[in-house]
């Protein structure tokens, strides 16, 4: 009797593991089913490639569903432990600030040795490096920065530590009927990151960036003096600080806009045919007045194809309800691709899945590492697991894979002024040739001086005065606007997926050239290949060079260019860069 059960359990362990087996052979070819990367690529990164896959799915995914757990619990535990409420949350923020403070006034009393900079890994942050320029710099710890301070439902504002991420502020929001005037797509994306650096959500054909729900700002200095800043009280200094990327001091709390908000979102799905089409249906929707759709963008599915997706707040679901965000749905940009072929729909989504509609596939990334991650064997298995987090992603990168990475992938954003949106589209289909592409329409606001490090072109701007939804504008100051449209690809070139080398610095350099020609701007937490000039050419650096002087950060922070430039041994600009030296002499 016990030696047959042995044999059972034996059995049973063998058909387990021949079942893993042959899970294991499935997973590596379908990874391995693509084009195979041509021979100039390192060696190390074409037996990466071949690896991806399984790595991405036994080891990652399930990986960064814990983490994505953990960071759960621990919120909770540490609710539980310290106490919610203002008081108690308040009192831990004077913590925080206190620790910073001292660490920077330590490091005036030590002499000023090295320029300042946060202590956060490079690996753990939303941007495509995986160095981080921050071995020769003295190191300030400020990663307990991450509570929602306080949420007013009168004022329609939150205020909230740099940490906080989009995902945590959903959870404490969206119950109470409010959402952030600009509530950025991706939930691990913190606060601090979309002010100081860059963020841009659907409705920002409406509100502009992030930057414009900000209200006031309270920062660390180089000294160790703790400032809070608002448009009425240094303008100069409050609209120097957005895209300052940390150059000016240590951001401690910001206070931001909030709206009101419905619970679904009715979503109409248009397809369209040529650029021109594209863009002259994005005017017409986003210049609409009150019909205005309250969300607004379109998916590139070839250089003429395109879905424009419109979104409307609405009490209860006018149309059949779509969860999307259910871990056995398809994939977000898939379904909307469906427009395409069945033409114009429409469909009620959950606000809190609309929000988040590409967490689970980092917009389009997911199917270039895991090649089957749209099968439903695929989200059967793995789906209810969550997307690989972008931080890990980086984590198990090496400098070989980077480097040879940036020649096999791309991550490049161009913003641009609309009319210009049927050459930019005929331009990235020759540098890049990846679909899809994102299609995020945005307000660009003119203040004149105060513009900031973005400061639009005449052309792009309407003729009269616009009124903002800012509470925070200058009564005396005429603020005008106009519509540009940011143009994301993200994936394999084309180049790459037929089996061919890609140029990374002649094609980025190429679209660097061209926005900046056009009045557009590059989005920094990609790939830059531009020299300091160039990138002062495309930015406008007059404000933030003043608060830079006047806080005394010149020699305690690095600048914009430090910050946002490749890591050493991606991009050689020395040939630019004696150009440049020989035309200025």
């Amino acid at each position: 009797s016990s030696s047959s059960s042995c044999r059972g359990h034996t059995r049973m362990l063998g058909i387990v593991c021949a079942l893993l087996s042959l899970l294991v052979a499935l997973v590596i070819y379908a990874g391995s089913a693509e084009a195979p990367l041509a021979s100039g690529f390192p060696w190390q990164f074409r037996l990466a490639a071949k690896l991806r896959t399984p790595i991405l799915v036994f080891i990652v995914v399930p990986l960064s569903f814990l983490m994505r757990w953990y960071r759960w619990v621990t919120r909770q535990v540490r609710r539980l432990r310290e106490g919610a409420g203002d008081a108690r949350t308040a009192a831990r923020h004077a913590t925080h600030v206190e620790d910073i403070v001292r660490q920077i006034k330590q490091w005036n009393s030590a002499g000023r040795p090295q320029l300042l900079r946060t202590a956060k890994p490079n690996w753990a942050a939303m941007s495509t490096k995986l160095g981080s320029n921050k071995s020769t710099c003295s190191l300030i710890k400020v990663a307990h920065m991450r509570d929602v301070l306080h949420i007013d439902r009168e004022a329609l504002t939150a205020r909230v530590e740099p940490g906080a991420t989009m995902g945590q502020l959903s959870e404490e929001l969206l119950p109470l009927g409010l959402m952030l005037q600009t509530h950025i797509e991706m939930e691990s994306i913190s606060v601090g990151g979309c002010v100081m650096g860059f963020g841009i959500e659907t409705n920002s054909h409406r509100y502009g960036f992030f930057q414009e729900s900000v209200r006031e700002l309270e920062f660390v200095d180089a000294s160790g003096t703790l400032r809070s800043v608002t448009a009425e009280s240094d303008p100069e200094l409050f609209y120097a600080l957005p895209w300052s990327h940390g150059s000016v001091g240590f951001l401690t709390a910001v206070t931001l806009q909030l709206i009101q908000c419905q619970p679904y979102v009715r979503m109409e799905y248009e397809p369209t045919s040529t650029a021109e089409e594209l863009t002259r249906r994005l005017r017409e929707l986003a210049e609409s007045g009150p019909s205005a759709p309250d969300f607004l963008e379109a998916t590139l599915y070839s250089a003429d194809h395109a879905v424009i997706q419109a979104g409307y707040f609405e009490a209860t679901p006018s149309a059949k309800l779509n969860p999307i965000n259910r871990w056995y749905k398809p994939f977000f940009f898939r379904h909307v691709e469906t427009a395409l072929r069945v033409g114009a729909f429409e469909e009620s989504l959950p606000l809190a899945h609309f929000l988040h509609r590409f967490s689970r596939s980092i917009f389009w990334e997911i199917e270039d590492m895991i090649p089957f991650s749209s099968h439903p064997v695929y989200r059967c298995l793995w789906g209810w697991l969550g997307a690989p987090e972008v931080s890990l992603l980086k984590l198990f990168q090496g400098p070989v894979i980077r480097r040879a990475s940036v020649q096999a992938h791309v991550v490049q954003e161009s913003i641009m002024p609309l009319d210009k949106l049927p050459e930019g589209i005929s331009k990235f289909d020759g540098w890049f040739g990846n679909y899809p592409l994102l299609v995020f329409p945005v307000r660009i606001f003119d203040r004149g001086p105060l513009s900031g490090f973005i400061h639009p072109t005449e052309a792009g701007l309407d003729p009269l005065p616009t009124r903002t939804s800012s509470t925070a504008e200058l009564p005396h100051i005429p603020v005008r606007s106009g519509l540009w449209v940011d143009l994301g690809a993200y994936g394999v070139p084309r180049a790459v997926r037929q089996g061919q080398m890609w140029d990374a610095k002649r094609n980025v350099r190429a679209m660097e050239h061209w926005t900046r020609q056009v009045g557009g701007w590059q989005v920094l937490y990609t790939d830059v290949f531009a020299t300091p000039r160039e990138l002062r050419l495309m930015f406008d650096f007059r404000l933030l060079d003043r608060a830079r002087e006047r806080l005394g950060a010149l020699d305690a922070f690095p600048d914009v260019y430090a910050k946002i430039r490749p890591e050493a041994g991606i991009v050689n600009l020395e040939a630019e860069l004696a150009a440049e030296r020989k035309g200025l002499d």
